[in-house]
């Protein structure tokens, strides 16, 4: 997913921008101005992903729609001491279920 934020402190035409490699799958943030950020996005080709731009994501070009908002529970083990016994630890959070008029849908925590 590709973010594009305020740059702090503000400075003018300029953004935050992060993005992960398709190859080494790692990510990447940096300083670009509003011009190379547009420059990238409107090329030719490009396959559409997710932007989050603010508190918006966009697929498709348009702001997707929050379709439902979910509960979901996540559990993982663990040992507190080496060679103890492990047990069950579970945390609850809410997400939001996002779609798109294309069909694509995704979950992001609320």
């Amino acid at each position: 997913m590709n973010s594009i934020q305020s740059h702090y402190p503000p400075a003018p035409n300029m953004v935050d921008v992060t993005y992960e490699c398709h190859i080494c799958r790692y990510a990447y943030q940096q300083v670009a101005s509003v011009e190379k950020v547009a420059t990238v996005l409107n090329r030719p080709g490009v396959s559409q992903g997710v932007l989050q731009f603010g508190g918006q994501y966009l697929h498709c070009g348009e702001p997707m729609k929050t379709r439902t908002s979910e509960l979901r529970r996540i559990q993982a083990p663990l040992a507190l001491k080496p060679g103890g016994q492990p047990r069950i630890y579970e945390v609850l959070i809410n997400t939001r279920i996002l779609g798109c008029h294309c069909g694509f849908r995704m979950e992001i925590p609320d």
